[in-house]
């Protein structure tokens, strides 16, 4: 077992008995004391990937979890936070502590986050400022900054996690909920809505290798390299059978001066494109494969500079539909790593998306779904800055 695990467990003891003593752990009633080994640890935290914003603030109230061998619609509330997170404060492999709890031993199918609908908790935002909703965007510090952010089913029925995982009373079990605030985030087009559809995977601490790295750029052999803080370095994953492109995890590079273009990130098992984009500068790709209860450390990689080019989408939907939005994806066919993705966005409503985002200079596959349909292009930049999608008339 690598260091780094060995911290982590020590951490989970840690907050457990910080948190016991303190009457901080809440298992809802459906827990009891560690006698006789009929309990085991659970202790939760909470990340994000990058996300083209200033702050992403969500408010959890309540953490319930579903036994694989209860009744359909049984939940057992573990955790009431009642605390409002900045998701964009959980970049580069940190983390917040939801808290820790003893849970009956056994195996759980599946858990679920309850947001809040009104009121955040008594921090302050980035702004030094009251939280103006539970959940909210900050796009820009200039400017009227604050979007609120209408979650879908989210106040009654939670966001629903599907997700095994074992409590035994001889090991603390400890996960990681990945909020992926990039593809969480959508846009409604010249309406002014804003809503949350969280993409959420959950990391069993047990299962994962841990991947480090740095991004600097390449500017030649006389001008020494720098790091590039805020690029987005993701592990993908492309099956060629369905043609799908797979982020299995993302994290953002280090802004500060101790740990400017350093990353990290946590991968099970298995073969990823670690690909690695940031304004201003091209692409980048390496292949690599992680075995679990591992550390690994890739050579950096070094962007070079690129010409960026701001595009449009111009997009027509057959409806709008608060359940139902538009995903656009940009993919490149490289050498080094075959397909990869480059860039995403979700739109929720028909309009003309002006100068939303860039690319750097390429040619780009376009893949855009909408409920069942597909429809593709290409386009090159610089030259192609439009792209019109029309799902009425595929």
């Amino acid at each position: 077992m690598n260091i780094w695990k060995y911290l982590s467990l020590a951490l989970i003891g840690f907050f457990a008995l910080t948190l016991t003593s303190c009457g901080g752990s809440n298992n809802g009633g459906g827990g009891s004391n560690n006698e006789g080994g009929s309990t085991g640890q659970l202790s939760l935290e909470l990340t994000d990937a990058p996300g083209d914003y200033k702050a992403v603030y969500v408010t959890i109230t309540e953490i319930q979890v579903h036994r694989d061998d209860a009744e359909e619609g049984t939940w057992q509330t573990i955790l009431t936070p009642n605390a409002t997170y900045n998701l964009l404060d959980l970049r580069d492999g940190k983390t917040a502590p939801l808290g820790v709890v003893d849970l009956p031993i056994g195996t759980y199918s599946q858990m679920r986050l309850i947001l809040a609908e009104t009121d955040g908790d008594t921090t302050k935002n980035i702004l030094g400022e009251d939280h103006p909703h539970a959940n909210y965007v900050i796009e820009d510090i200039d400017g009227s900054p604050y979007h609120e952010l209408k979650v879908p089913s989210g106040y009654t029925s939670g966001i629903k996690l599907v997700h095994n995982f074992e409590i035994e009373s001889d090991r603390p079990r400890g996960l990681i909920l990945d909020f992926d605030a990039s593809r969480s985030v959508v846009k409604a087009g010249n309406s002014g809505k804003w809503l949350l559809k969280p993409t959420i995977k959950i990391l069993d601490t047990v299962y994962f290798a841990l991947l480090n790295g740095l991004v600097t750029t390449s500017t030649g052999p006389v001008i020494p390299d720098e790091p590039i803080g805020g690029a987005t370095v993701s592990a993908q994953v492309y099956n060629a059978d369905t043609q799908e492109v797979t982020i299995v995890q993302s994290t953002e590079t280090g802004i500060e001066e101790d740990n400017g273009g350093e990353y990290q990130m946590y991968l099970e098992a298995g073969e990823y494109n670690i690909v690695v984009t940031a304004d201003g500068f091209s692409t980048a790709c390496k292949q690599i494969t992680v075995d679990w209860d591992d550390d690994y450390i890739l050579e950096a990689f070094r962007l070079a500079p690129a010409i960026m080019q701001k595009m449009t989408i111009d997009l027509t939907l057959p409806l709008d539909s608060l359940e139902e939005s538009a995903t656009i994806e940009f993919r490149q066919n490289t050498l080094d790593c075959g397909v990869i993705a480059v860039k995403n966005v979700n739109y929720i409503e028909s309009g003309l998306y002006l100068d939303d985002f860039s690319l750097p200079s390429g040619t780009y596959s376009v893949v855009a779904t909408y409920a069942d349909e597909i429809l593709t292009d290409t386009v090159t930049v610089p030259g192609d800055n439009t792209i019109s999608l029309d799902f009425t008339n595929p």
